[in-house]
């Protein structure tokens, strides 16, 4: 049997390693140490609680979610309430799986907190999955316009001359933002502020009308942020309405 303070001195350490975990999953970045904290605290005091009653190590589960992710808006807060939950279970699961077999708290508790920094550190080998981007909104000018999102795994493009990311959008999308550029996808006489791109897909090569937007924001994870980013107008084959987002915009 463990004793009170060494029940709770363990499970603030699981929890503490749960709620990054939790975060990862849902794809919102780990929280400074200081929401850390206090979104830790809350869940070790519930799971002493639950010594006594039923549950009541998952009352504190939420509050401790909304303390640690609550910058990060209230959808992300919902989706890291479930994935945290997912990664309290593994805790718990792996903790009674190993004392099961007769190893001691202290072997039990360090084996789980092994298993969860193992498993943060391969959902950051893999940051575009765990991504959702939903929107691309663009601004040149005093023009405006809001794009459905979809990250292209595909997409490496990079910009040789500033090195920046490069955004792929419809042709339409592009008469939004200069409706007096006249033929934009006209290569030998582009528009005033474009300049032609050497891409290569699996088509071949060709070139895009490029341009730099006055600013770009991605909506990810129920956040809006701003990016640094060149837009490429894809050619009239393109039918599509959504905006093709390069990977390592996600990473930078």
């Amino acid at each position: 049997m463990l004793h009170g303070e060494i029940y709770l001195l363990c499970n603030l350490l699981l929890c503490g390693c749960a709620l990054p975990l939790g975060g990862k999953l849902a794809g919102v970045d780990a929280p400074g140490f200081r929401r850390w904290m206090m979104g830790t605290l809350p869940a070790g005091a519930a799971a002493l609680a639950g010594l006594y009653v039923p549950l009541a190590g998952l009352a504190g589960l939420p509050l401790s979610v909304w303390l640690c992710y609550r910058p990060e808006g209230r959808a992300a807060v919902r989706r890291c309430v479930v994935t945290t939950l997912c990664s309290a279970l593994l805790v718990g699961g792996s903790v009674n799986c190993l004392l099961s077999h007769g190893t001691s708290p202290w072997v039990a508790v360090t084996g789980s907190l092994a298993l969860e920094g193992f498993f943060y550190l391969l959902i950051r080998l893999l940051p575009a999955v765990l991504k959702e981007v939903r929107h691309v909104e663009l601004q040149v000018g005093e023009k405006r316009i809001m794009l459905p999102a979809m990250v292209d795994s595909g997409n490496l493009i990079r910009d040789p001359i500033t090195s920046l990311p490069v955004l792929v959008i419809p042709l339409k999308a592009a008469r939004v933002l200069y409706p007096d550029a006249g033929m934009i996808d006209a290569l030998r006489a582009l528009p005033r502020g474009f300049r032609l791109l050497h891409v290569r897909t699996a088509a071949g090569n060709g070139l895009l009308p490029l341009f730099r937007p006055d600013h770009c924001w991605l909506y990810m994870d129920g956040m809006r942020r701003e990016v640094s980013l060149l837009a490429a107008v894809a050619g009239r084959e393109y039918q599509g309405t959504q905006a093709l987002v390069p990977l390592a915009a996600i990473r930078e």
